[in-house]
This record gives structure tokens, sequence and C-alpha cells, in this order.
């Protein structure tokens, strides 16, 4: 009877060990889940904020913006004679001196692609950028390492910088125009590797091939220019046939679809500032989908 007894209480307690070892297996397994899920959020903030700056530094090859108007600054040279007239405590002696000093004037200016001018970069403020990237691109590579992101293809986004470091210190424009497109490509590939969402992935695909045929516009490539188009196209003729799934961005994705058309009918035109009037609205439509 005593040996009975034992083993009964032996059979609990195994039974009590196996099930709370089932719930702390699944305590964990769920923190996994909740730790994993966040920083695939967190990833995926890092990749639009990469999104942002890459597209922002091909924008401002052309200085193309989204805003209609934009502050210029300059420096003009005025002379202490006419500082005077607006300060009546200068002395006789001291007014008869004509020496030159600088100050800075900002005016707003308007910022159309058809009026603006589209040769004279920044080349400073592009390297600023850059270098924003390399210090953000650290914590962002050891994200995408632990999400599993194809290792060659993340090596590829320093080496891509360094490229475009010397781009931008040859100020080559064309050039740098290409090489800021295949860093822009790189981030298609990293949600193709972790992103759930396959729509959010398919318009950075999108993006991807519009930038593209941006970069070859500059060098009159217009065969390359409509071959990117075309698959831009292509890849968006599935978003616009999911139409379901996206029923909150509809006006956007007809508006976008019927830009892409407009930039395939550029490529037959090859008129340069037209083609960017469509890119820059285009890549606004993108942006609200």
């Amino acid at each position: 009877m005593k040996k009975y007894v034992i083993s009964i209480i032996i059979f609990f307690i195994i039974i009590l060990l196996a099930i709370g070892g089932y719930f702390m297996y699944s305590n964990i397994m769920n923190n996994k889940s909740n730790d994993m899920k966040s920083l695939q959020e967190k990833s995926l903030a890092e990749i639009d904020f990469l999104d942002t700056s890459i597209t922002s530094m091909m924008n401002g090859l052309n200085n193309i913006s989204y805003n209609n108007y934009r502050i210029v600054s300059e420096e003009v040279n005025v002379s202490n004679e006419q500082q005077g007239n607006s300060n009546e405590s200068q002395s006789a002696e001291g007014s008869s001196t004509n020496e030159q000093s600088s100050i800075k004037s900002s005016n707003v200016t308007n910022n159309d692609i058809l009026s603006g001018n589209n040769n004279k970069v920044n080349w400073d403020n592009l390297k600023s950028e850059v270098e924003n990237m390399y210090d953000s691109w650290t914590t962002i590579l050891i994200d995408l390492t632990t999400l599993n992101v194809n290792k060659e293809n993340l090596l590829k986004f320093n080496s891509t910088l360094d490229q475009i470091v010397k781009d931008l210190d040859n100020e080559d424009k064309s050039s740098s125009l290409v090489h800021i497109a295949d860093l822009y490509n790189l981030l298609t590939l990293y949600m193709q590797d972790f992103a759930a969402d396959r729509e959010e992935t398919k318009i950075y695909n999108v993006k991807s091939n519009i930038l593209y045929a941006y970069s070859f516009v500059e060098t009159d490539e217009w065969n390359n220019v409509k071959t990117y188009v075309g698959n831009a196209k292509n890849e968006f003729s599935n978003i616009l046939n999911n139409q379901v799934n996206n029923k909150n961005s509809i006006d956007e994705i007809n508006k976008a679809y019927i830009l892409i058309n407009e930039l395939e009918e550029d490529c037959n035109t090859q008129n340069k500032n037209v083609f960017y009037v469509n890119y820059r609205n285009l890549m606004q439509e993108l942006e609200n989908i």
C-alpha cells in the first residue's frame, strides 16, 4: 500500500513537472516571438529612415524637392559706410573708413522643376547625408544580421557607400546617381528577406526601378530609362490587381499607376524636365501608399 501511494505521488510530481515545463517553454517561445516581432518593427523603421535619406540624396542631385518653395542663403558684402547710415552713434572718425564685411541673407524662392536650376549641386550637403548613414549603419547592420538577412548583401551596403563618397569627392553627378540607386536597391533585397508585408516590399521594388530610371535620365540613356520604368509598371500591376487588400490607398494607387504611364510616355518624348516633374509626383504618391 505504501509503495502504491509513493507511485501515485511520483506520478503526480511528473505530471506537474511536465505541465510546468510546458508553460515555461511556451513563455520562452512567446518572449522570443515578441522579441523578434519588436526587432522586425524596429528594422522596418530603420529601413524607412534609409529610404528617406537615399531618396533625398537622389533628389538633391537635381535640386528636386516635394515642397513648392525653398530657402536660399547667400552672403552679401556690405561696406561699413552703409552700415553707418543705420547707426547714429558711430563716431565721425570711424565713419570715414570704408571696410567691407559680409552678412548672410536668406530668400524664399520657387522650387519649380521647370524653372529651376538642376545643375547646381550642393555636394557638401550630400556628403553630410552619407556621413549620417555611415553613423547609423552599424546599428542597422546588427539588427538585420539578427533577422538572418543575406550577409553578402549586407556587406554591399558599406562598400557602396564608399563608392558614393568617391563620386561625391569627384563631383561626378551621373556616377553618384547610379550608385545611390544601387544603395536603394539593397533595401529591396533586405525587405525580401525579413518583411512580412509583401505589398510593402513590392512598393520598395517599384521605387527602386523608378530611381534607376531617374538615374539614367542624366546621361540620356533613354533605353535604360524605359526598361526600368517598364519593370516598375509590371511590379505595380501586381499591387493594382490586389486593391482588395489596399482599400485605404485606392486613390493613391490609381494616381501612381497613371504617373508611371506618364513616365513611360516621357521615355518617348525624352524631355528631361517633364520626366522630373512626373517622377517627383510619382514618388510623392508612392510615399502615401
